[in-house]
């Protein structure tokens, strides 16, 4: 299987992919307007993505350059920081830091979240990349509607295991890169998408 090719998603080259996507279908398009409209909601409320899934598969901080938590709409130049749920009395070194590179609002029957792992906020010309994936792997969000359908999608692309760090945690980020390829992390980014269309 290949990756799909979708405007604005960079080429699938090197590492692995995914292509995860949720549908949710309704009887007309008045509906699905205002069901869209509470899935935008939820789409920029990155702090209650988490509460989204069945299942409490990782908890997203939204944090500003500062690496302050924040309440409010992402902006570009944002970060996420992630707490996968199996991660029991987490230690700073525990949580995975990606980067808001980009937000498209430009269709109107679409919105794009764009995010790559990256080293903590404020010091981006020192230290190392503070993820399992290394900074080549792009995550892009994206919620959609047509007439009869929402639907929310993440696309995961070159994603490789971050080396870029002390030799203990290049064997950790391996392991957990690992279980991305044979399906666990698959499965958590499919909970949430379903989760964040069932409304």
């Amino acid at each position: 299987m290949k990756a799909k090719k979708i405007p604005g998603i960079p080429l699938q080259v090197k590492g692995q992919f995914h292509d995860t996507e949720s549908i949710q279908k309704f009887d007309n398009a008045q509906e699905t307007e205002l069901k869209y409209n509470i899935l935008k909601e939820r789409f920029f409320d990155i702090n209650k993505w988490g509460t989204y899934s069945k299942e409490n598969i990782a908890e997203f901080t939204l944090c500003d350059s500062t690496a302050k938590a924040v309440d409010r709409l992402p902006i570009i130049g944002d970060y996420i920081k992630i707490l996968l749920s199996e991660v029991q009395n987490p230690e700073r070194n525990n949580y995975q830091w990606v980067r808001i590179d980009m937000i498209d609002k430009t269709n109107p029957n679409s919105i794009m979240i764009q995010c790559r792992p990256s080293k903590l906020p404020g010091d981006q010309f020192a230290g190392n990349t503070v993820h399992f994936h290394s900074g080549g792997t792009t995550s892009t969000f994206i919620i959609s509607k047509g007439n009869d359908y929402i639907k929310m999608a993440i696309y995961g692309r070159n994603e490789k295991p971050n080396q870029n760090t002390d030799v203990i945690s290049s064997i950790k980020n391996m392991f957990i890169a690992f279980k991305g390829v044979v399906g666990s992390s698959k499965i958590q980014w499919k909970l949430l998408t379903d989760g964040m269309v069932n409304i």
